[in-house]
């Protein structure tokens, strides 16, 4: 037996030194690029099945690559570990549902998101180089998405469904919302994969601005405001609320690093203010142009006068009834088994499809400790962020980067407080994929700052 074992591992050396030798595994890195690249492709028109496919793909060559090359180490940073834990709460809750067959297909996608996120973050650590390319080819799809929902809205395209409550508005205001190319087609899933690829376009603005070339960083501050275009012509008030977190934080950053290099905003060249208030000053003439788009930002504040902010309401409701019957493991993961059991709970004539906010969701399918550790990670996501923007120790790049992650988190979620759409394979793969690119992004000397103080 023990010669047995000798020969077994003689002949693993030996193919496994054959592979190693071969064309696959010195372009392993390139292959799985390409694979990346694919899925962000592929999301742009393609089902949520091939979306997942190539999800796996992606996972299981970088799993094969560290198989390989006998690289089995793990890093798990304090937001790791968080997503860890939610995991494994997540897990429980699969076992503890009553309707475990159709928790189990919820709980199966799941385990592809995460899998995904610990493999791009593995790939980003090797890989730091294809941070920016990435970051570009999302910018390309978003833009193409973006010059798509404004042919739409212009060209007045059909609504698929009834996605506005023509009941309290004049028939001229009535918005034809975009829906881009994505599926299934719907505005507010393109709304919500714009604002969460709209720190990428922030990202390729200040990245060419640091090395200088202007002309380049003037384009996509062009693209930047079609995609912004682009969302107000989706109608989409989750999105527009997460447009209120945005903005403000963005400000308030842009003033700090101008502040902290020139001294004052009074030194930054007349030109760079104006163009700045040139833009800004378009946008709004856009939005308050065009009394469709006004009236549906308005519609906010009806509250119960508003058919959907009304349904809404009661969706929260029959939820927080869920939630408080199930408050510790929930019901179970996944949007059949959530249909299922929200009948039980809804008011007639108020089915959905899910409860339409994020934080609840979570909380109703996997319980308060689930939701705790999902907001915990979130919060060591931030806080890294945080940390390597405003101080000193970190590069440029480095600072423009999580400045990019900090924030699509703050978009995404301003979306998500009134909406599920993050819950679509679309908006996943690129919420993972950005949160994955700042775990290559090292801050041991300001840790061991912290550490002495």
């Amino acid at each position: 037996m023990y010669n047995s074992l000798i020969i077994n591992r003689d002949m693993y050396n030996r193919v496994l030194k054959f592979i190693n030798n071969s064309f696959l595994a010195d372009n392993i890195d390139n292959i799985a690029f390409i694979a990346l690249l694919s899925i962000l492709f592929v999301s742009v028109f393609s089902p949520s099945e091939v979306i997942g496919v190539l999800s796996l793909i992606f996972s299981f060559i970088i799993i094969f690559k560290k198989i390989i090359k006998e690289d089995l180490s793990f890093d798990f940073s304090s937001s790791k570990k968080a997503i860890v834990i939610y995991f494994l709460l997540v897990t429980m809750s699969l076992f503890g549902s009553t309707l475990f067959k159709l928790s189990l297909h919820g709980y199966l996608k799941t385990c592809v998101y995460i899998l995904f996120f610990f493999c791009v973050c593995d790939y980003f650590k090797n890989n730091k180089n294809k941070i920016f390319p990435t970051l570009f080819f999302i910018c390309a799809l978003a833009s193409f998405e973006a010059f798509v929902a404004i042919l739409q809205n212009h060209c007045h395209v059909a609504e698929i469904s009834s996605w506005q409550d023509m009941s309290n508005i004049n028939p001229e205001d009535v918005i034809s919302r975009a829906y881009g190319t994505l599926k299934p087609y719907n505005p507010n899933l393109l709304a919500g994969y714009l604002l969460c690829a709209l720190s990428s376009f922030v990202y390729l603005i200040l990245h060419f601005l640091n090395q200088n070339k202007k002309r380049l960083s003037l384009l996509f501050s062009i693209l930047f405001l079609i995609a912004l275009v682009a969302i107000t012509d989706t109608g989409c008030r989750g999105a527009y609320l997460g447009f209120l977190l945005f903005f403000p934080c963005l400000a308030f950053f842009l003033i700090y690093y101008v502040r902290k290099k020139f001294g004052s905003l009074k030194n930054i060249k007349k030109r760079y203010k104006n163009l700045s208030l040139g833009a800004v000053f378009l946008f709004l003439v856009f939005v308050f142009s065009n009394p469709a788009i006004v009236k549906r930002f308005t519609s906010i504040f009806a509250l119960r006068a508003d058919s959907s902010i009304s349904f809404r309401l009661n969706v929260y409701q029959s939820c927080i009834n869920m939630f408080s019957d199930n408050p510790f493991l929930g019901i179970g993961v996944g949007n059949q088994n959530f249909r299922e059991i929200y009948g039980l709970y809804m008011k007639t004539g108020f089915d959905a499809l899910g409860s339409y906010c994020v934080p609840l969701e979570i909380a109703v399918e996997s319980g308060i400790f689930a939701l705790g550790a999902f907001l915990l990670f979130l919060f060591f996501v931030v806080k890294k962020c945080l940390k390597v923007i405003l101080k000193d120790f970190n590069s440029n790049e480095e600072k423009i980067l999580c400045l990019c992650a900090l924030l699509m988190i703050l978009a995404v979620f301003g979306h998500g407080l009134f909406d599920t759409i993050w819950f679509r394979p679309q908006v996943q793969i690129l919420f993972w994929t950005i949160i994955a690119m700042t775990d290559s992004v090292k801050a041991k000397k300001l840790i061991e700052d912290i550490k002495i103080c």
